[in-house]
């Protein structure tokens, strides 16, 4: 009744190429963000971290000299970087993101292979098996993060992030190590102890960027604040 004799202003919704070219402009830096952290983990697979032969003193169990280095240390910021991920676009861009991302990695190593930069794919990452192995713990992981991330975001703001991290470095552990080629021992016990450990440190420890970056990275309009 108000508007009466007043013409109304068609308001025009953004086409789908406008659309996009919007979400493929947000997608490259989460993009370049996963990249660079999967290349930081493989850049120090080789580094040990004797400081974590301490764990030996409480149970030789625990010791993770025999596996631990630090590319698996650090292996967490991948949730880290998709809790942002998450806060800022919801989950559906960030797997994409997270898709996109494992085809730019597997995209550049076919191209290193096939200019013969690499000429064993084997000898200078893994095992065809083991690589398998991780690649499908990794991506289950992610995709737990992202939807528990989603499922949980709101009031209080660290439930999210906190809970996102810890389940999903919780479920790359157990699908990782538990594949058939480990043998059902104490240390395998040992050693998801250990990573259980691990991934609760990463859980708390992200919680201080994550408070300090949430007024520089803000929900979009349509997502609750987390």
């Amino acid at each position: 009744m108000l508007d009466r004799g007043v013409d109304r202003i068609p308001v025009s919704r953004p086409g789908i190429f406008s659309r996009f070219v919007t979400a493929l402009v947000r997608l490259i830096v989460p993009v370049l963000a996963l990249t660079g952290t999967f290349a930081l983990v493989y850049s120090l697979r080789d580094v040990p971290v004797p400081e974590l032969a301490i764990l030996a003193d409480i149970d030789p169990v625990f010791d993770p000299s025999a596996w631990m280095n630090w590319g698996y240390l650090v292996l967490p910021l991948v949730f880290f970087v998709l809790n942002l991920t998450s806060r800022r676009y919801g989950a559906a861009l960030t797997l994409t993101a997270s898709l996109i991302a494992w085809l730019t990695i597997a995209g550049g190593i076919i191209w290193l292979i096939h200019a013969e930069v690499i000429e064993d794919f084997e000898a200078v990452f893994a095992s065809y098996s083991l690589a398998g192995s991780f690649l499908g713990a990794i991506a289950f992981a992610q995709l737990v993060n992202i939807l528990l991330f989603d499922w949980l975001r709101g009031i209080p703001w660290w439930k999210a992030p906190f809970w996102a991290a810890l389940v999903g470095g919780l479920a790359f552990s157990i699908v990782f190590n538990t594949r058939p080629a480990h043998v059902w021992d104490m240390a395998l016990g040992g050693r998801l102890v250990v990573e259980a450990g691990l991934h609760l440190s990463w859980a708390l420890a992200q919680l201080l960027p994550t408070y300090l970056l949430r007024s520089a990275v803000r929900p979009l309009p349509g997502f609750g604040g987390a």
